[in-house]
């Protein structure tokens, strides 16, 4: 189960209104903006100003928008599982199908001269330490690839193009590098893995937050599929 933790935050009534009125159906638009008022509030906005910036995490955070690559991706036994561990963990379902077709092919016996694991291919390391008793269980597998994957959308403040690189070549080799090794291999699982999701594959290094950005980049919009929005870190 996910491990996130739903977090507080305080915004004056300028703030909840305006965050109110952008989840309201039929009224937000295709990106989710916020920007600061005098007193420190943060406003949420879907009307593009000189101020607003885009909110971290919410394009990719949603399961349900556009961009999650279901209609691209074959249909599997394995669906209704890959539906619920992407509930679990709050990913998108495309993100996992896309992952495991270009790292197994859905092949739950997969094993790779390196010794990867099973559909999402798991190395050894990893699957121990999600607690998996056999790799090759497509259910233990995916539910472990799924938490690996939440888990670096975190430690990679919800960049897509980072959690990726880092499934692929390790978290390490990405702080190391400061954003995605300059390995042609990881270069092309980023290409095969978001165009399969049906996004653009931009690779680039991750952005410093700037004094006033820092104290919220690791909270992010998730929105519902019921269409309820929580703020979580």
């Amino acid at each position: 189960m996910t491990r996130r933790r739903q977090t507080r935050w305080a915004l004056n009534t300028l703030a909840v209104l305006s965050f109110l009125g952008l989840v309201s159906p039929g009224i937000a638009g295709d990106e989710t903006l916020f920007y600061e008022v005098r007193d420190g509030a943060v406003v949420f906005t879907n009307t593009p100003t000189a101020a607003a910036k885009p909110v971290p995490g919410w394009q990719e955070a949603d399961p349900r928008t556009k961009g999650s690559g279901l209609s691209d991706l074959p249909a599997t036994i394995y669906d209704p599982f890959i539906d619920r561990v992407a509930e679990e963990n709050g990913l998108s379902p495309g993100l996992i199908k896309a992952v495991a077709l270009v790292e197994s092919g859905f092949d739950p016996h997969a094993l790779s001269p390196k010794g990867a694991q099973g559909l999402m291919q798991l190395m050894p390391g990893t699957a121990k330490e999600y607690g998996v008793q056999d790799a090759f269980d497509p259910l233990q597998n995916l539910r472990a690839g799924g938490t690996h994957l939440r888990r670096l959308l975190d430690q990679f403040d919800g960049d897509l193009t980072l959690a990726l690189a880092a499934y692929n070549a390790g978290a390490g080799t990405v702080v190391r590098h400061g954003g995605v090794p300059d390995y042609r291999e990881t270069h092309e699982y980023l290409r095969r893995v978001k165009s399969r999701m049906g996004l653009a594959a931009p690779i680039r290094p991750p952005e410093q937050p700037t004094a006033s950005e820092a104290s919220y980049r690791n909270v992010k919009l998730v929105r519902q599929p019921d269409g309820s929005v929580l703020l979580v870190n």
